[in-house]
């Protein structure tokens, strides 16, 4: 299941990453000298290597969600609700519990979405099938995310007090979730739009 979910998205991430990093040089960051045109092209490569990342969604959504019954994604949601369960008392890890739910209800949603429309019609799996990706590896690394958050709160606890990785994991963890999470929710907007503008113009019009 999360083969081309880790393949794609991280992949997706890492070239968008190498051009931010391009972007702080200016028109400097196209010269060779410097290296980053080189960091760009070599990540630019990744997104087709193993199979191209738009394959990969299609066969996260074609095969993947499907097979044996959608047994591993129920494993997952089950997973995930039950870590998220055992935390509802913990207030200090209460921004990442509710980043996470939330995040986790919007796949839930989306799923539903792609099970009530895209087996019906193929199209709808392959308009949704991108975005879905993207939705699912958000909610994977903000579960991992709080994961970390709450080893790095119990470490601080338990005779690491002021430790800065500690420390500078927490806020890390904190950026993602306020500022990169909330994109789960534009995607199941996104999905949920359906195929029709995606394949209103006729091949002439390209």
């Amino acid at each position: 299941l999360f083969t081309p979910v880790i393949k794609a998205y991280l992949t997706d991430l890492g070239f968008a990453h190498a051009v931010n990093a391009q972007q702080v040089y200016g028109g400097h960051g196209y010269i060779a000298e410097w290296g980053m045109e080189q960091f760009v092209r070599d990540a630019r490569i990744a997104m087709i290597y193993e199979g191209a990342n738009g394959i990969q969604a299609l066969d996260l959504v074609g095969r993947k969600l499907a097979q044996n019954g959608g047994r591993a994604l129920f494993t997952f949601f089950k997973e995930v609700d039950a870590f998220v369960a055992e935390q509802e008392g913990n207030e200090k890890l209460t921004l990442y519990m509710e980043g996470l739910k939330k995040a986790k209800t919007d796949l839930a949603d989306a799923t539903d979405w792609l099970m009530n429309n895209g087996l019906a019609n193929p199209d709808e799996a392959g308009a949704a099938s991108t975005d879905y990706l993207h939705m699912f590896g958000l909610v994977t690394i903000a579960y991992m995310w709080a994961l970390m958050a709450q080893t790095a709160q119990a470490s601080l606890a338990n005779g690491s007090a002021g430790d800065p990785f500690y420390e500078r994991k927490l806020v890390t963890g904190r950026y993602f979730v306020e500022r990169m999470l909330p994109d789960t929710g534009a995607l199941l907007q996104r999905i949920r739009a359906g195929a029709e503008s995606m394949l209103a113009l006729d091949a002439e019009a390209f």
